[in-house]
């Protein structure tokens, strides 16, 4: 409490040493209006823990991943084993992902991209074709129905332009074989607007068995047919493969941190087995918008994808072929006169088929001795929002969904063919209360209650080494929260705090055999309380031609406290110990700064706590410090911007695992991230 006061005093003490500045012609940072729980106002007025990464953003750290990106962001942890092999957490999720995405519902536009298992291919995401991405922290229940991690919600990068046409086309290379190209081309009238974007990427990474290369083709499009009527459109086609080089324990990881993992008397080295991923997606969505009347508007999606998916490992070679289909149609009322009102309600649908074939594996081909089991999902959820604005300074947003989750498993070749298994879940009827007051003009407090749930995915019910785990149960819990939301020198400062306990039951957490091969346990319950914060600062906005012409200073701090409380597994108690996979506390700061001669420069400084690698708490990660560092250079030539730049990225050398494999078996917890190394490219735009 002492340290939030004080924070307050020395904002207000700075307002006022800055509302001395009488310079009109300074620009205010200018507020993005957000889609999350359908709120349409700016991040300020949304009772929730909400954080935004902007175009700029997005583009000012990396040309071709989002990971420095979302780790700016306060209770948010992405992570990077070797180059495409991506993991994202927020506010610990971490114990469910050996790689990719769980417990998280990701959106594009109104498009759903988590399928129906319950998995997010977020690697096949290109960040030039995204416009900004909204983070929404803690269960989000009600419209975006069952989940305890969060949801994201990906805005695609179509803009508008003074132009019909537009081009861009971008082009970067750097160290350990690192090359990244794109071309986009927007054009469109008043009623239609379209955008291509073709991009590729290729590295030969900073480990043995660590390439990649990926090919996109990415096309949306919007069709205004009337003022009421509107239909939007996206076409994602990826071709994803990127080798994986394995764990390392920490006399391999000390002694040479670029090597795979080596053979063992028993298993063959990841590079023997030519360990890897080979992913082929097709994913399609259109929506329609109509407008019954000035109060009433419904909005309707369809997605569907087709997946070709092959993992040769160390130990076995999954083959997957993977259909989803989802359905989500919403209808909002609103009503603006007198007490603002806005209620939304709806229905979503998914359901996937997976075909997953499992066998041995014999230097990258399959032994021929398959176990192939054919796996049914459903999700369906129905949802109901109000928002409501009793008096000026004070905003309610109640909402529900009731979710209902089956599978269904059958064995269609191998062993112990037994006929179709039905796991299905009690429906679940997940509440969120949230409540916001404004005392005084541009500073908010707003509470938060909701229930997050979350079933086992299908990776973790059939995980890749074959079998089912049918005993797996659901995890749950209710989540408390309490925030400060404030804008200080006339919008020149914004800052949000905000304290989380979480209480979850029956959480999911990864173990591996002594054959390497994963699978999944309920690990009785945990405690997660944390602080999150964020401040941007625009120390200076000037339109003078020489000198700085701009200087944002921006600061995001993590702080957790997250703890097994009742977590028994045999004989060995982990009770009371910390969370795996989660750092103690992350301070991110990042300082923007435009020159005069069009010069520009960005600098980010990553501190990441020690983590805990183990159930045990018997092996942590030990603590890094990482910097960034982007210089450069944009001119307009008549109708042409040039954008010229140079990035150094691990700009102190720090030697750290980034993607550690949690309760690795034989303590190969361990994958080297990159040293320091440059990357230079260009963006023409006409």
């Amino acid at each position: 409490m002492r340290i939030l006061l004080s924070a307050i005093f020395f904002l207000l003490l700075t307002s006022s040493i800055f509302s001395q500045d009488k310079t009109d012609s300074i620009k205010q940072l200018e507020g993005i209006i957000i889609k999350a729980y359908d709120a349409n106002t700016t991040q300020q007025k949304v009772p929730a823990a909400i954080s935004i990464i902007s175009k700029s953003a997005l583009q000012s750290t990396s040309a071709y991943t989002l990971l420095p990106s979302f780790n700016n962001i306060a209770g948010v942890r992405m992570e990077e084993r070797s180059p495409g092999s991506y993991r994202l957490s927020m506010r610990g999720s971490l114990l469910r992902s050996p790689f990719g995405v769980r417990n998280v519902k990701i959106y594009l536009n109104e498009f759903i991209l988590t399928d129906a298992g319950g998995n997010t291919y977020l690697n096949l995401l290109d960040v030039s074709g995204i416009d900004n991405v909204e983070l929404i922290k803690g269960p989000p229940g009600s419209i975006y129905g069952a989940g305890t991690g969060g949801a994201i919600l990906f805005n695609p990068a179509l803009e508008e332009k003074e132009t019909d046409k537009n081009i861009q086309f971008a082009m970067s290379a750097g160290s350990f074989g690192t090359f990244n190209q794109n071309i986009s081309y927007q054009h469109g009238s008043e009623k239609f607007k379209a955008k291509l974007v073709q991009s590729h990427f290729q590295s030969d990474g900073y480990r043995v068995n660590s390439s990649m290369r990926k090919d996109n083709l990415q096309y949306y499009f919007q069709y205004k047919g009337s003022s009421k009527a509107s239909i939007n459109g996206f076409l994602l086609l990826s071709d994803l493969k990127y080798k994986t080089p394995g764990g390392l324990n920490a006399a391999q990881y000390s002694s040479n941190p670029l090597q795979a993992r080596p053979a063992t008397a028993t298993l063959l080295s990841a590079v023997d087995q030519q360990a890897g991923i080979f992913n082929k997606t097709g994913l399609l969505g259109l929506s329609s918008v109509y407008q019954f009347s000035k109060k009433w508007i419904n909005s309707t999606s369809i997605t569907t994808s087709l997946t070709g998916f092959k993992n040769p490992f160390i130990t076995n070679y999954e083959k997957r072929n993977e259909s989803n289909i989802g359905v989500r149609t919403k209808f909002v009322y609103e009503n603006k006169a007198g007490m603002p009102l806005q209620w939304t309600s709806g229905l979503e649908m998914q359901y996937g088929n997976y075909k997953i074939d499992s066998s041995g594996n014999i230097k990258g081909i399959s032994d021929g001795k398959s176990v192939v089991d054919q796996v049914k999902a459903t999700q369906v959820f129905g949802f109901t929002q109000l928002n409501f604005s009793p008096l000026d300074f004070m905003r309610f947003q109640l909402g529900m969904s009731l979710n209902k989750f089956g599978n269904n498993l059958t064995r269609i070749k191998g062993s112990m063919l037994s006929g179709t298994n039905s796991l299905e879940f009690k429906p679940q009827l997940l509440p969120r209360i949230a409540f916001m007051i404004d005392p005084i003009p541009s500073v908010g407090f707003y509470l938060q209650l909701a229930k997050g749930y979350s079933s086992p995915t299908i990776a973790e019910i059939r995980p890749s080494a074959g079998g089912f785990y049918t005993d797996l149960q659901a995890e749950f819990g209710w989540n408390k929260e309490v925030g400060l939301k404030l804008n200080a020198f006339k919008n020149r400062v914004s800052w949000t705090i905000n304290y989380f306990d979480f209480r979850l039951k029956d959480a999911i957490v990864r173990q591996v055999n002594s054959a390497g091969a994963e699978y999944f346990v309920n690990a009785g319950s945990t405690i997660q309380k944390g602080i999150e914060s964020e401040l941007h600062w625009m120390l200076l906005k000037s339109s003078s031609s020489k000198g700085f012409k701009k200087i944002v200073l921006s600061k995001s701090t993590t702080i957790n406290n997250f703890k097994f409380d009742q977590y028994s597994i045999g004989v060995n108690n982990f009770s009371g110990k910390k969370l795996t996979g989660v750092p103690t506390e992350v301070i991110v700061f990042a300082l923007d700064v435009d020159f005069s001669k069009n010069i520009y420069t960005k600098i980010n400084f990553n501190y990441t706590g020690s983590i805990p690698l183990n159930d045990a708490n018997t092996f942590t990660a030990t603590r890094y410090r990482l910097m960034q560092m982007k210089l450069g250079w944009k001119k307009r030539f008549r109708k042409i911007d040039f954008d010229y730049f140079v990035l150094i990225d691990n700009l102190l050398n720090e030697k750290y695992s980034l993607g550690n494999d949690l309760n690795a078996f034989g303590s190969r917890f361990f994958n080297a991230a990159p040293t320091r190394n440059l990357h230079t490219g260009i963006v023409i735009e006409f």
